[in-house]
């Protein structure tokens, strides 16, 4: 109806991606779905498709979110008592930050504490802990949390996930599992590498000297940072999360959160760029687009570049996931298809 297979196959070839899947969904099924590309430049004769996996990094905050707001109506956690409240060995090198900081300023970014990007670590999720005291007795406050200024840090998110497991004595990913993958039935969806090779999986890609794209034979993995981008997705199981998000309620029916909770992921807690006036919530980007509200998150694991943003109004969610870093085009797709879509 739009041409879309022709202006994304043209975004292909344009960019150098080697591979990429993308899907648009209303409020109860998906409407399009295509793969573009190859899933390896050394099998060119294999294209990706809607059940190819994907890295998808920080679109995993999305999960994380759910999980930790499920903890908060059950009571395990409170958005805004202290975080030294529920981890005992919490030493700041600011005193004010330590007094100061909550949930909610880890699921907003408000914390203050910096970015961190260390995407190789070890293998066991047990050292969660040990890996986030040695890095947070060293960490640098640019603010306090009482600031209220965004500052993306997957630090924060750590923090977060380890307030979930000291209060139930549980490994995160097996909470998110439990409390939000296994709700939204996104079955091929795994924290676990050694489950997503048993699945149809876009390599990693990267530019060669040459200028030919190549792939790139190591994927990345630290267990210390599952929550903040470790999981592996498809636009199948994502375009779940996305009519979740439009609807308040999965394909089954089921809630999952109570509406407020939901509305409170949702609401605007801090700016991220006066330039395009975009916002974050909790764990939830929000970005202007024609006058739209357009929620979600954007994600990026060198090589991999995903995006998911719904749009509530009209109904639609739109997912992307490349195999190769062109990260402004995880944008410029969604708004290509989203500008199709909300066209007066």
């Amino acid at each position: 109806m739009f041409d879309w297979d022709l202006k994304l196959q043209t975004i292909l070839e344009q960019e150098k991606i080697a591979g990429m899947s993308v899907a648009v969904t209303d409020r109860e099924k998906i409407i399009y779905a295509r793969g573009f590309g190859v899933e390896s430049v050394e099998r060119p004769g294999v294209s990706p498709d809607e059940k190819s996996l994907y890295r998808i990094a920080s679109i995993t905050k999305l999960m994380t979110g759910i999980t930790l707001m499920r903890l908060v109506e059950e009571g395990k956690l409170s958005l805004d008592r202290p975080v030294k409240d529920y981890i005992p060995w919490l030493h700041l090198r600011s005193q004010e930050a330590q007094e100061q900081m909550t949930l909610r300023h880890l699921m907003s970014h408000t914390s203050g504490l910096p970015v961190e990007y260390t995407p190789n670590g070890p293998r066991e999720e047990s050292v969660l802990e040990q890996t986030l005291m040695d890095e947070l007795a060293a960490a640098e406050f640019a603010t306090l949390p009482a600031d209220g200024v965004h500052l993306y840090s997957n630090l924060g998110i750590r923090l977060a996930s380890c307030m979930a497991q000291r209060v139930t004595g549980r490994l995160f990913t097996e909470l998110c599992q439990d409390n939000a993958l296994t709700p939204l039935g996104m079955n091929s969806t795994t924290f676990d590498l050694r489950m997503a090779a048993t699945y149809p999986i876009c390599k990693p890609h990267v530019d060669g000297e040459d200028g030919s794209l190549q792939v790139y034979h190591y994927i990345k993995e630290n267990a210390a940072r599952m929550a903040a981008g470790g999981l592996y997705s498809n636009t199948e199981d994502l375009c779940k999360l996305a009519r979740y998000l439009l609807n308040g309620r999965t394909d089954a029916g089921e809630t999952i959160l109570r509406p407020e909770s939901l509305e409170e992921m949702f609401r605007i807690h801090a700016m991220t760029s006066p330039i395009v006036q975009s916002h974050y919530g909790l764990t939830m980007c929000i970005r202007p687009f024609k006058g739209r509200v357009l929620r979600g998150h954007t994600g990026s694991a060198p090589p991999y570049a995903t995006v998911l943003f719904t749009e509530p109004q009209s109904g639609y969610g739109i997912v992307a996931l490349l195999n190769t870093q062109r990260d402004k085009m995880r944008i410029g797709i969604t708004e290509l298809l989203f500008g199709d879509l909300l066209r007066d």
